[in-house]
Protein backbone atom coordinates (compact mmCIF):
# COMPACT_ATOMS: atom_id res chain seq x y z
CA UNK A 1 0.00 0.00 0.00
CA UNK A 2 1.34 3.43 -0.99
CA UNK A 3 1.00 6.11 1.72
CA UNK A 4 0.81 9.65 0.33
CA UNK A 5 3.06 12.49 1.50
CA UNK A 6 0.06 14.28 3.01
CA UNK A 7 -0.81 11.21 5.05
CA UNK A 8 2.76 10.94 6.28
CA UNK A 9 2.78 14.62 7.30
CA UNK A 10 -0.56 14.38 9.12
CA UNK A 11 0.60 11.22 10.87
CA UNK A 12 3.80 13.01 11.90
CA UNK A 13 1.84 16.00 13.29
CA UNK A 14 -0.52 13.72 15.18
CA UNK A 15 2.43 11.77 16.58
CA UNK A 16 4.20 14.98 17.64
CA UNK A 17 1.08 16.22 19.44
CA UNK A 18 0.71 12.99 21.35
CA UNK A 19 4.43 12.96 22.18
CA UNK A 20 4.20 16.45 23.71
CA UNK A 21 1.04 15.41 25.55
CA UNK A 22 2.69 12.33 27.09
CA UNK A 23 5.87 14.25 28.02
CA UNK A 24 3.92 16.98 29.83
CA UNK A 25 1.63 14.43 31.49
CA UNK A 26 4.59 12.30 32.61
CA UNK A 27 6.51 15.28 33.98
CA UNK A 28 3.40 16.40 35.86
CA UNK A 29 2.86 12.96 37.39
CA UNK A 30 6.53 12.69 38.36
CA UNK A 31 6.40 16.09 40.04
CA UNK A 32 8.87 17.74 37.70
CA UNK A 33 6.13 20.20 36.68
CA UNK A 34 3.39 21.39 38.97
CA UNK A 35 -0.16 20.89 37.77
CA UNK A 36 -1.42 24.30 36.72
CA UNK A 37 -3.54 26.00 34.11
CA UNK A 38 -0.58 26.09 31.68
CA UNK A 39 0.03 22.32 31.79
CA UNK A 40 -3.72 21.71 31.49
CA UNK A 41 -3.92 23.95 28.43
CA UNK A 42 -0.91 22.21 26.87
CA UNK A 43 -2.49 18.78 27.44
CA UNK A 44 -5.90 19.88 26.11
CA UNK A 45 -4.29 21.71 23.20
CA UNK A 46 -2.17 18.69 22.23
CA UNK A 47 -5.19 16.39 22.36
CA UNK A 48 -7.33 18.78 20.28
CA UNK A 49 -4.45 19.30 17.83
CA UNK A 50 -4.05 15.50 17.54
CA UNK A 51 -7.61 14.85 16.36
CA UNK A 52 -7.70 16.57 12.91
CA UNK A 53 -4.44 15.08 11.53
CA UNK A 54 -5.35 11.67 12.98
CA UNK A 55 -8.74 11.89 11.26
CA UNK A 56 -7.12 12.90 7.97
CA UNK A 57 -4.64 10.04 8.19
CA UNK A 58 -7.35 7.44 8.89
CA UNK A 59 -9.51 8.86 6.09
CA UNK A 60 -6.64 8.78 3.58
CA UNK A 61 -5.67 5.28 4.69
CA UNK A 62 -9.20 3.95 4.17
CA UNK A 63 -9.49 5.69 0.80
CA UNK A 64 -6.20 4.17 -0.34
CA UNK A 65 -7.32 0.75 0.86
CA UNK A 66 -10.60 1.14 -1.07
CA UNK A 67 -8.67 2.25 -4.17
CA UNK A 68 -6.44 -0.83 -4.03
CA UNK A 69 -9.49 -3.05 -3.50
CA UNK A 70 -11.23 -1.51 -6.52
CA UNK A 71 -8.06 -1.87 -8.58
CA UNK A 72 -7.89 -5.56 -7.66
CA UNK A 73 -11.55 -6.03 -8.60
CA UNK A 74 -10.98 -4.28 -11.93
CA UNK A 75 -7.96 -6.48 -12.68
CA UNK A 76 -9.93 -9.62 -11.84
CA UNK A 77 -12.79 -8.51 -14.07
CA UNK A 78 -10.32 -7.74 -16.86
CA UNK A 79 -8.72 -11.18 -16.55
CA UNK A 80 -12.13 -12.80 -16.24
CA UNK A 81 -12.94 -11.45 -19.71
CA UNK A 82 -10.21 -13.70 -21.13
CA UNK A 83 -11.46 -16.59 -19.00
CA UNK A 84 -14.99 -16.10 -20.29
CA UNK A 85 -13.70 -16.03 -23.86
CA UNK A 86 -11.71 -19.24 -23.29
CA UNK A 87 -14.78 -20.83 -21.73
CA UNK A 88 -16.87 -19.80 -24.73
CA UNK A 89 -14.37 -21.42 -27.10
CA UNK A 90 -14.43 -24.62 -25.07
CA UNK A 91 -18.20 -24.70 -24.61
CA UNK A 92 -19.33 -23.71 -28.08
CA UNK A 93 -16.60 -23.48 -30.73
CA UNK A 94 -15.16 -26.94 -29.92
CA UNK A 95 -18.56 -28.57 -29.57
CA UNK A 96 -19.15 -29.22 -33.26
CA UNK A 97 -15.70 -30.75 -33.79
CA UNK A 98 -15.80 -33.07 -30.76
CA UNK A 99 -19.47 -34.03 -30.81
CA UNK A 100 -20.38 -33.81 -34.52
CA UNK A 101 -17.62 -33.86 -37.15
CA UNK A 102 -15.16 -36.29 -35.56
CA UNK A 103 -17.87 -38.85 -34.59
CA UNK A 104 -19.36 -38.64 -38.09
CA UNK A 105 -15.91 -39.03 -39.64
CA UNK A 106 -15.11 -42.12 -37.58
CA UNK A 107 -18.53 -43.67 -38.27
CA UNK A 108 -18.18 -42.96 -42.00
CA UNK A 109 -14.68 -44.47 -42.01
CA UNK A 110 -15.92 -47.63 -40.29
CA UNK A 111 -18.80 -48.00 -42.78
CA UNK A 112 -16.68 -47.42 -45.89
CA UNK A 113 -13.72 -49.69 -45.09
CA UNK A 114 -14.54 -53.31 -46.03
CA UNK A 115 -14.04 -55.96 -43.39
CA UNK A 116 -11.39 -57.74 -45.49
CA UNK A 117 -9.37 -54.52 -45.78
CA UNK A 118 -9.54 -54.04 -42.00
CA UNK A 119 -8.29 -57.59 -41.48
CA UNK A 120 -5.64 -57.34 -44.22
CA UNK A 121 -4.07 -54.18 -42.84
CA UNK A 122 -4.79 -54.85 -39.14
CA UNK A 123 -6.94 -51.73 -38.83
CA UNK A 124 -9.22 -53.03 -36.08
CA UNK A 125 -6.94 -51.83 -33.28
CA UNK A 126 -6.38 -48.29 -34.69
CA UNK A 127 -10.11 -47.89 -35.27
CA UNK A 128 -10.81 -49.02 -31.72
CA UNK A 129 -8.27 -46.50 -30.40
CA UNK A 130 -9.93 -43.76 -32.43
CA UNK A 131 -13.34 -44.64 -31.02
CA UNK A 132 -12.11 -44.90 -27.41
CA UNK A 133 -10.11 -41.72 -27.80
CA UNK A 134 -13.22 -39.93 -29.01
CA UNK A 135 -15.26 -41.23 -26.06
CA UNK A 136 -12.57 -40.05 -23.65
CA UNK A 137 -12.38 -36.63 -25.34
CA UNK A 138 -16.16 -36.26 -25.15
CA UNK A 139 -16.08 -37.09 -21.42
CA UNK A 140 -13.37 -34.50 -20.84
CA UNK A 141 -15.28 -31.95 -22.93
CA UNK A 142 -18.43 -32.56 -20.92
CA UNK A 143 -16.54 -31.97 -17.67
CA UNK A 144 -14.90 -28.81 -19.02
CA UNK A 145 -18.29 -27.59 -20.28
CA UNK A 146 -19.84 -28.00 -16.84
CA UNK A 147 -16.91 -26.42 -15.02
CA UNK A 148 -16.55 -23.42 -17.34
CA UNK A 149 -20.27 -22.79 -16.99
CA UNK A 150 -19.42 -21.53 -13.49
CA UNK A 151 -17.66 -18.57 -15.10
CA UNK A 152 -21.12 -17.20 -15.95
CA UNK A 153 -22.48 -14.87 -13.28
CA UNK A 154 -25.22 -16.45 -11.18
CA UNK A 155 -24.59 -19.90 -12.68
CA UNK A 156 -24.45 -23.01 -10.49
CA UNK A 157 -23.84 -26.68 -11.10
CA UNK A 158 -26.70 -28.94 -12.09
CA UNK A 159 -27.13 -31.96 -9.83
CA UNK A 160 -29.09 -35.19 -10.10
CA UNK A 161 -29.40 -38.45 -8.19
CA UNK A 162 -26.76 -40.86 -9.51
CA UNK A 163 -25.64 -44.36 -8.48
CA UNK A 164 -22.00 -43.68 -7.68
CA UNK A 165 -20.49 -47.09 -8.41
CA UNK A 166 -22.22 -47.33 -11.80
CA UNK A 167 -21.20 -43.86 -12.97
CA UNK A 168 -17.58 -44.35 -11.85
CA UNK A 169 -17.27 -47.73 -13.61
CA UNK A 170 -18.73 -46.22 -16.76
CA UNK A 171 -16.31 -43.28 -16.58
CA UNK A 172 -13.29 -45.53 -16.12
CA UNK A 173 -14.18 -48.23 -18.66
CA UNK A 174 -12.10 -46.68 -21.47
CA UNK A 175 -9.06 -45.86 -19.31
CA UNK A 176 -5.81 -47.84 -19.38
CA UNK A 177 -5.83 -48.19 -15.58
CA UNK A 178 -9.38 -49.49 -15.03
CA UNK A 179 -8.04 -52.91 -13.94
CA UNK A 180 -6.09 -51.22 -11.12
CA UNK A 181 -9.25 -49.77 -9.58
CA UNK A 182 -11.64 -51.76 -7.38
CA UNK A 183 -15.06 -50.14 -6.88
CA UNK A 184 -17.25 -51.52 -4.11
CA UNK A 185 -21.03 -51.13 -3.94
CA UNK A 186 -21.71 -47.42 -3.50
CA UNK A 187 -24.92 -45.54 -2.71
CA UNK A 188 -26.87 -42.98 -4.69
CA UNK A 189 -25.89 -39.34 -4.25
CA UNK A 190 -26.93 -36.00 -5.69
CA UNK A 191 -23.99 -34.95 -7.86
CA UNK A 192 -22.94 -33.41 -11.13
CA UNK A 193 -21.97 -36.71 -12.71
CA UNK A 194 -19.37 -35.45 -15.16
CA UNK A 195 -17.48 -33.23 -12.71
CA UNK A 196 -17.69 -35.59 -9.75
CA UNK A 197 -16.28 -38.45 -11.84
CA UNK A 198 -13.53 -36.10 -13.07
CA UNK A 199 -12.61 -35.24 -9.46
CA UNK A 200 -12.53 -38.88 -8.30
CA UNK A 201 -10.57 -39.83 -11.43
CA UNK A 202 -7.93 -37.25 -10.48
CA UNK A 203 -7.63 -38.85 -7.02
CA UNK A 204 -7.33 -42.27 -8.65
CA UNK A 205 -4.61 -41.15 -11.06
CA UNK A 206 -2.69 -39.45 -8.24
CA UNK A 207 -2.91 -42.63 -6.18
CA UNK A 208 -1.46 -44.66 -9.06
CA UNK A 209 1.06 -42.05 -10.22
CA UNK A 210 2.69 -41.27 -6.86
CA UNK A 211 3.05 -44.91 -6.02
CA UNK A 212 6.16 -47.07 -5.72
CA UNK A 213 4.33 -50.35 -5.01
CA UNK A 214 4.89 -53.32 -7.29
CA UNK A 215 1.13 -53.80 -7.66
CA UNK A 216 -0.47 -50.37 -7.75
CA UNK A 217 -4.06 -50.35 -6.58
CA UNK A 218 -6.91 -47.96 -5.72
CA UNK A 219 -10.00 -49.10 -3.81
CA UNK A 220 -13.21 -47.07 -3.62
CA UNK A 221 -15.69 -47.98 -0.90
CA UNK A 222 -17.98 -46.56 1.79
CA UNK A 223 -16.52 -46.20 5.29
CA UNK A 224 -20.01 -45.52 6.64
CA UNK A 225 -23.31 -44.21 5.29
CA UNK A 226 -21.85 -40.74 4.71
CA UNK A 227 -18.16 -41.20 3.91
CA UNK A 228 -16.77 -42.25 0.53
CA UNK A 229 -13.19 -43.55 0.66
CA UNK A 230 -10.66 -43.41 -2.19
CA UNK A 231 -7.74 -45.47 -0.88
CA UNK A 232 -4.43 -46.20 -2.60
CA UNK A 233 -1.26 -48.07 -1.69
CA UNK A 234 1.08 -45.25 -2.70
CA UNK A 235 3.46 -42.98 -0.81
CA UNK A 236 0.84 -41.51 1.49
CA UNK A 237 -0.57 -38.02 1.93
CA UNK A 238 -1.53 -36.32 5.19
CA UNK A 239 -4.41 -33.87 5.52
CA UNK A 240 -1.95 -30.99 5.97
CA UNK A 241 -0.24 -31.97 2.71
CA UNK A 242 -3.62 -32.25 0.96
CA UNK A 243 -4.40 -28.66 1.94
CA UNK A 244 -0.92 -27.47 0.93
CA UNK A 245 -0.76 -29.23 -2.45
CA UNK A 246 -4.32 -28.30 -3.42
CA UNK A 247 -3.14 -24.70 -3.72
CA UNK A 248 -2.40 -23.48 -7.22
CA UNK A 249 0.91 -24.69 -8.69
CA UNK A 250 1.98 -26.30 -5.39
CA UNK A 251 3.96 -29.53 -5.71
CA UNK A 252 6.13 -31.59 -3.40
CA UNK A 253 9.81 -30.67 -3.61
CA UNK A 254 12.19 -33.04 -5.42
CA UNK A 255 9.26 -34.92 -6.95
CA UNK A 256 10.42 -36.99 -9.89
CA UNK A 257 7.02 -37.21 -11.60
CA UNK A 258 6.03 -34.40 -13.92
CA UNK A 259 2.93 -32.31 -13.31
CA UNK A 260 1.52 -28.79 -13.30
CA UNK A 261 0.27 -28.67 -9.72
CA UNK A 262 -3.25 -27.76 -10.91
CA UNK A 263 -5.09 -31.08 -10.92
CA UNK A 264 -5.52 -31.59 -7.17
CA UNK A 265 -6.66 -28.00 -6.65
CA UNK A 266 -9.32 -28.34 -9.37
CA UNK A 267 -10.37 -31.70 -7.93
CA UNK A 268 -10.86 -30.23 -4.43
CA UNK A 269 -12.71 -27.24 -5.91
CA UNK A 270 -15.14 -29.57 -7.69
CA UNK A 271 -15.81 -31.55 -4.51
CA UNK A 272 -16.41 -28.35 -2.53
CA UNK A 273 -18.80 -27.11 -5.24
CA UNK A 274 -20.88 -30.16 -4.31
CA UNK A 275 -20.80 -28.97 -0.65
CA UNK A 276 -18.90 -32.14 0.24
CA UNK A 277 -16.10 -32.12 2.80
CA UNK A 278 -12.81 -33.78 1.81
CA UNK A 279 -9.91 -34.79 4.06
CA UNK A 280 -6.90 -37.09 3.76
CA UNK A 281 -5.28 -39.55 6.14
CA UNK A 282 -1.86 -41.11 5.72
CA UNK A 283 -2.17 -44.82 6.53
CA UNK A 284 0.40 -47.61 6.94
CA UNK A 285 0.80 -47.92 3.19
CA UNK A 286 -0.88 -45.26 1.15
CA UNK A 287 -3.60 -42.64 1.55
CA UNK A 288 -7.26 -42.57 2.48
CA UNK A 289 -9.14 -39.69 0.87
CA UNK A 290 -12.42 -39.22 2.76
CA UNK A 291 -15.32 -37.47 1.04
CA UNK A 292 -18.39 -36.68 3.13
CA UNK A 293 -21.20 -37.01 0.59
CA UNK A 294 -24.11 -36.35 2.99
Amino acid sequence: MIISTRSKVTLGIAGLCMLIFFIVKSFTLLGIFEQCWATNWIEYGCFIAFCPPAYLFVRDFLREKERIHQLTVDQLQYKNTYLEHAAKILRHDMHSGINVYIPRGISSLERRIPTEVIEQYNLASPLKLLREGLIHTQKVYKGVYEFTNLVKQGKSLEFKEVKLDECLRKYLETTSYKDQVIIDVLPTARINESLFCTAVDNLIRNGLKYNDSENKLVIIYMLDNETLIVQDNGRGLSNEELIEYSRQNKRRENQKEEGSGLGLGICIAIIKEHNFDVTAEKIAQGTQIKIKIK
